[in-house]
């Protein structure tokens, strides 16, 4: 999911063995060792990997989360599945699992594929389609909680189960923390508006939380280079000025790839012609748009 594995990454981290063991449908797995999910001489990494023992004996879990359907995808989980096994010497099992489902005709691969000069490089892997998972099924089976916030995005699933699955994360430690993924992670089926009644949701709320709070950082992070580099020509007021536009607007691009998928280019580059106050408004209107255009209306509105 590359940087819109934030929450994915959160829930994974909290119970590896309660996600591995749901994942494979194995209860008799255990999760000995969470391993580093970053391989030398590559830029990427995974986005959980694990030391796990069963009935085959011991092996290593690897677990990708896409919230879109990505074509590079099958490539890129070959390597690391071969980067994995090499580094860790065990056998390994590569997991996919896609939250939201691709349009219509969208082939969803199971295994990846290369012939070359005669040489045949095959990797199968395990696809897991949230959508195909009926949402009631997996509250009756009492779901482990990491698996909460993404139970809006499965079949069958209503406002009453999104209430269920409320009434369960408000009974953990970290609940705020899950309701705010599972509210992000609502809207993108339901109506922000209901949702946030639902949860008790608003702006508030999401500021004080951990992962809006890293989606901002990463933003303004990358923003405040950006414009610290373009604006030092002119003065160090205006070059921190920038960086806060700047990172303003990575902040809204990384809740609306998030939510949406791939953001246009034109919507993208439109971002740089708003002030910094304007784009408050904006990161706002990411957040609670119920659908792309929507947002790009409210870019219209300001313009």
């Amino acid at each position: 999911m590359g940087e819109k594995d934030i929450g994915g990454k959160y829930l994974i981290d909290r119970d590896p063995e309660g996600w591995i063991r749901w994942l494979l449908n194995d209860d008799s797995l255990r999760v000995e060792e969470v391993l580093s999910p970053e391989f030398q001489f590559v830029t990427r990494r995974t986005d959980s990997i694990m030391r796990v023992n069963g009935r085959n004996g011991p092996f290593t879990a690897l677990a990708e989360l896409q919230l879109h359907y990505e074509a590079d995808m099958p490539a890129r989980l070959q390597n690391y599945t071969a980067m994995a096994r090499q580094k860790y010497g065990l056998d390994v099992a590569p997991i996919v699992l896609f939250l939201t489902e691709p349009p219509p005709g969208t082939k969803i691969p199971v295994c990846y594929h290369s012939k070359f000069m005669g040489l045949v490089t095959h990797q199968d892997f395990i696809v897991v389609k949230l959508w195909e998972i009926d949402a009631k099924e997996t509250l009756r089976r009492n779901a482990p909680a990491g698996l909460l916030p993404y139970v809006p995005l499965m079949a069958n699933a209503d406002e009453d189960v999104i209430r269920e699955c409320v009434r369960r994360i408000r009974r953990e430690p970290d609940g705020e923390e899950l309701e705010t993924i599972l509210a992000l992670f609502a809207m993108i089926k339901f109506d922000p508006e209901r949702i946030a009644k639902i949860v008790r949701w608003h702006m508030t709320v999401l500021e004080k939380s951990p992962i809006y709070q890293e989606i901002l950082e990463k933003g303004v992070e990358q923003g405040l280079e950006r414009g610290l580099e373009q604006g030092l020509e002119q003065g160090l007021e205006r070059g921190l000025e920038q960086g806060l536009e700047r990172g303003l607007e990575q902040s809204i691009l990384r809740v609306l790839q998030r939510r949406f998928g791939e953001v246009p280019h034109d919507a993208a580059e439109g971002l740089v012609r708003f002030t910094s106050v304007e784009l408050d408004a904006l990161l706002d209107a990411a957040l609670l748009a119920p659908d792309l255009e929507a947002f790009l209306q409210e870019m219209d509105k300001l313009d």
